[in-house]
């Protein structure tokens, strides 16, 4: 025989804790938060995620992609051009290296506006 769910028996000698079960459902209160705390209810708070844990998530998501400042075509379009200027003799480049040459200007970008923000902060305090 087959196993089937069987709702559990209510017996008369325990006492239910919430109201006692009719047909209806229960209609969850549709007052404002001011109608409900003029009504003596507590307005339920918003969901927060605990320190940090939003950060991680963002994080995650950052490392997970990668998207540079400034576009690929334009910024390999500006080496072509400033190398032909200074070296006219080199006219072909690996895409890797102008991969590198496009993180490491953005390290460096990056690592110039935290020196000049430390800098700032220097002269106000």
């Amino acid at each position: 025989m087959a196993r089937t769910k069987h709702p559990a028996k209510r017996t008369s000698g325990h006492r239910s804790r919430g109201p006692p079960l009719s047909g209806t459902p229960r209609r969850r209160s549709t007052a404002t938060p001011r109608e409900a705390d003029a009504q003596g209810q507590q307005q339920r708070k918003p969901h927060r995620f605990r320190p940090g844990t939003v950060a991680l998530r963002e994080i995650r998501k950052f490392q997970k992609t990668w998207n540079l400042l400034i576009p690929a075509a334009p910024f390999i379009r500006t080496v072509r051009e400033i190398s032909f200027y200074l070296a006219p003799s080199i006219t072909r480049w690996q895409a890797e290296a102008l991969r590198a040459i496009q993180e490491d200007s953005i390290y460096q970008y990056t690592k110039s506006v935290l020196y000049k923000s430390v800098f700032v902060l220097a002269e106000l305090q």
